[in-house]
């Protein structure tokens, strides 16, 4: 007797949580404070698909203002709220959870340290309960803008200083391990005001950290961006903008080695001030800028880029909205060309500082709100949809994109009333009706299904290389009894209906495909992100089809996943790791094709 499963199938263009909802567009909203001022500086989605929120409160804690740790669910409900500081005024400016499920959180205090003010550096349990603090400074004032734990289990952190460096102030640079303690401090700057606002950790083991400096430019103050190596010796430096004032909040390293800055600039752009995104090569030559906003001050605050290779940003508007500021959310292509653009916000002044994209493919916003909450300014927390639109599967009708993110979302409902093995696979093809060709993507998938328990998995990536053309996408695999097979046709890609059984009732579309230049030597490209969390992309080019072997290695060099095992075409490769069955450490991962044999590091943090 064949076991009886319920499949239900939906594929979208980028996940959404809504199917009315479309790209931007609110899902919730939050604010968190009491009856004076709090700021939301800084948020991250946490392992367990919540949020944790780093900032300020002026109504609770124990002095004029305290950090202020906010952990939520899904849904952006409070689950525990943390305050720390002392009697003076006390600020968190970043936040990120840390590979044992704790946080820490960089910023300023005034109550504590060695000068007027200093770097504060807070470890938390994943409760947040305090393990340790540390202040970093000198006599004068200095703080923390932002911090990252590096692959080593410790912490770099970016901010300011006016206790040491050239100038009144310098980017100041500082690297502790994992208990908090100093290991080295860099400052970097001329003999006026220069500051870092954003620090990561990049690809090489190295730093990029991005500010602004009045020391150095072409104008007033300019965006600066630094490159420095694991030991913060300066690899390079630059400088852009105008004649004007110009300045940079956040940086991030792109896929391809490259790098992507949220600013502001008063020397470009229609208004008093503009968004300012700027896209440089590995070295910091610039490739493209982009100003966006209208006839008065709007600023870019924070950036990340998408899974569709595009960016969204966020910041604030005085020249859209309801109020006389609003939040300001841009998504754009991969060259920085509007996709969109979403205002948040009521009568007052309200603003963000901090985005980030969600693993169902929407973003979560934090920021501050004067229009609604309980206060003057209260905590504001946005969940908007997705770039994408649901896709009615049976009557199809949207297009996927050269080098953009398709993602299927298929679920598996066990209504068997026992437990089910079996292994699922879920593969992506060049070629005519899965004929098992140029395999894009394979996520293989075995593990036990208990009685209503579903399970979800994600397609992604079509290659930059690829043409216009027919491609397929399939989940095949054996549950029980019961053999899965769903494949769906596209022209790059127009989504076909899924079928279960085969698919025999497929009907072809000949589209004409251009040439595409194939890669000449076969090469494995770092992983991205890096260090990562739960997923990363592994990207290679084969220079020839032949066999691909791509498969995931502990320190103890023992085998822990195979994630590609076929045959492979020519051209250019991009593969989803799902890790999040895996604990955190160093992983590598191998490629075998033909002779050419290449291994790499990673590093996974939860």
């Amino acid at each position: 007797m064949r076991t009886k499963m319920l499949l239900a199938l939906t594929c979208v263009l980028l996940l959404v949580s809504t199917a009315a909802a479309g790209p931007g567009d609110t899902l919730w909203t939050r604010t968190y404070g009491g009856s004076y001022n709090e700021y939301g500086y800084s948020v991250q989605q946490t392992s367990d698909g919540g949020y944790v929120i780093a900032g300020g409160t002026g109504s609770f804690g124990a002095g004029w203002a305290d950090v202020y740790l906010l952990k939520t669910d899904s849904s952006g409900d409070t689950l525990w709220t943390r305050t720390y500081g002392g009697s003076d005024s006390d600020n968190g400016r970043s936040v990120q959870q840390t590979s044992d499920g704790g946080y820490i959180v960089a910023g300023e205090t005034y109550s504590f340290g060695a000068g007027e003010s200093d770097v504060w550096l807070l470890k938390t349990d994943s409760s947040g309960d305090t393990l340790w603090t540390r202040t970093y400074g000198g006599s004068g004032y200095d703080g923390g803008h932002s911090v990252q734990q590096t692959s080593d289990g410790g912490y770099i952190i970016t901010g300011y200083t006016g206790s040491f460096g050239a100038g009144y102030e310098d980017v100041y640079l500082l690297k502790a391990d994992s208990s908090g303690d100093t290991l080295w401090t860099r400052t970097y700057g001329g003999s006026d005001y220069d500051r870092g606002y954003s620090v990561q950790q990049t690809s090489d083991g190295g730093y990029i950290i991005a500010g602004y400096t009045g020391s150095f430019g072409a104008g007033y103050e300019d965006v600066y961006l630094l490159k420095a190596d694991s030991s913060a010796d300066t690899l390079w430096t630059r400088t852009y903008g105008g004649s004007d004032w110009d300045g940079g909040y956040s940086v991030q390293q792109t896929s391809d080695g490259g790098y992507i800055i949220a600013a502001y600039t008063e020397s470009f752009g229609a208004g008093s001030a503009d968004v300012y995104l700027l896209k440089t090569d590995s070295s910091g030559d610039t490739l493209w800028t982009r100003t966006y906003g209208g006839s008065y001050w709007d600023e870019g605050n924070s950036v990340q880029q998408t899974f569709d290779g595009g960016y969204i940003i966020t910041g604030y508007t005085g020249s859209f909205g309801a109020g006389s500021r609003d939040v300001y959310l841009l998504k754009t292509d991969s060259s920085g060309d509007t996709l969109w653009t979403r205002t948040y916000g009521g009568s007052d002044r309200d603003a963000a500082y901090s985005v980030q994209q969600t693993s169902d493919g929407g973003y979560i916003i934090a920021g501050y709100t004067d229009s609604f909450g309980a206060g003057q300014d209260d905590v504001y927390l946005i969940k908007a949809a997705g770039g994408g639109v649901m896709i009615d599967c049976e009557n199809p009708s949207p297009w996927f994109c050269r080098g953009g993110r398709f993602l299927f979302k298929l679920t598996l409902l066990n209504n068997t009333g026992g437990n089910i093995s079996g292994t699922l696979t879920f593969s992506g093809y060049s070629g005519y009706d899965c004929d098992p060709g140029n395999v894009l993507v394979s996520i293989p998938k075995a593990k036990s299904y208990p009685p209503g328990v579903t399970e979800e998995l994600y397609f992604f990536k079509v290659p930059n290389a690829v043409g216009p053309g027919q491609y397929s996408a399939s989940v095949g695999g054996t549950l029980g009894d019961v053999d899965l097979f769903c494949c769906m046709n596209t022209e790059i890609a127009q989504c076909g209906p899924w079928k279960t059984g085969g698919n025999s009732e497929w009907e072809l579309v000949e589209v004409d495909r251009p040439d595409v230049a194939l890669p000449t030597a076969t090469e494995l490209y770092q992983n991205y992100p890096n260090p990562f969390n739960a997923t990363t992309q592994f990207s290679y080019s084969l220079a020839e089809a032949g066999n691909v072997k791509l498969t995931i290695h502990n320190l103890r060099g023992q085998l822990v996943e195979t994630v590609v095992d076929t045959r492979q075409g020519a051209g250019e490769h991009q593969v989803i790791w799902d890790a999040l069955d895996y604990s955190s450490g160093v992983y590598f991962y191998k490629l075998q094709a033909g002779d050419f044999i290449s291994t790499k590091k990673m590093n996974l943090l939860k």
